[in-house]
């Protein structure tokens, strides 16, 4: 049964999404080192605080579009797969979300107190707080990973199952998925192995999107 009353919107949200997600990626300033590194990097960013907004509206977007495109499968043979990849992907970007708010928040305000001129025992606390609460973020951002390629994984499963989009699509969403999963498995939070394995699943449902995209709406 083909999927029914797709819109454009949604996969134009997903686009849109993913989109803003590659590019505050491709825009994110290199972090390496301890925290006084990585706070002296964070100081003297101008473009911190619009690259994390970006990612954060990112996430919202293609929440929306993959909700909205997962619904138009209800009553096809992937509906099972692809409501659990959708449930699983919220709680992905909901775990993203907390490293991308920490940073945004905490990690921006605690940089800006560390790079004032004549700080003194300041930048010491600053440097102090942020080594202590970089660790949780890191392992939200591991089980985001984790969680993102499972939910990539039953995705393409479900788009397989229905049998109504090509097939390469399905493999594409599994293949994905399988990396991403593999790579949050084998590979610490703090290694950019881990960080690798956010953009195999975030490429995928751009091309999703623009698939979805050139094609005529089954109903408005």
């Amino acid at each position: 049964m083909p999927p029914t009353n797709r819109s454009s919107s949604y996969p134009l949200c997903l686009f849109v999404g993913a989109l803003l997600i590659i590019v505050a990626a491709a825009l994110h300033p290199h972090l390496s080192g301890g925290g006084v590194d990585e706070l002296n990097a964070i100081g003297r960013s101008s473009g911190w605080q619009a690259v994390h907004w970006a990612f954060l509206a990112g996430f919202v977007l293609s929440l929306t579009g993959l909700g909205g495109i997962v619904h138009s499968y209800n009553g096809t043979t992937g509906e099972e797969a692809m409501r659990a990849g959708v449930i699983v992907m919220t709680f992905a970007y909901g775990a993203w979300m907390v490293v991308v708010t920490f940073m945004l928040g905490a990690g921006w305000k605690l940089a800006q107190n560390y790079v004032l001129p004549e700080a003194g025992m300041t930048s010491a606390h600053a440097v102090f707080v942020y080594d202590m609460v970089r660790p949780f973020a890191l392992a939200a951002q591991r089980t985001a990973a984790f969680a993102l390629g499972v939910a990539t994984y039953q995705l393409g499963r479900g788009l397989l199952r229905a049998s109504v989009e090509q097939r390469w699509l399905g493999w594409g969403g599994i293949a994905s998925g399988l990396v991403a999963a593999a790579l949050a498995i084998l590979f610490g939070e703090a290694t950019k192995a881990d960080q690798v394995a956010f953009a195999p699943p975030v490429l995928w449902q751009l091309v999703l999107a623009g698939v979805l995209m050139a094609r005529r709406p089954i109903a408005p």
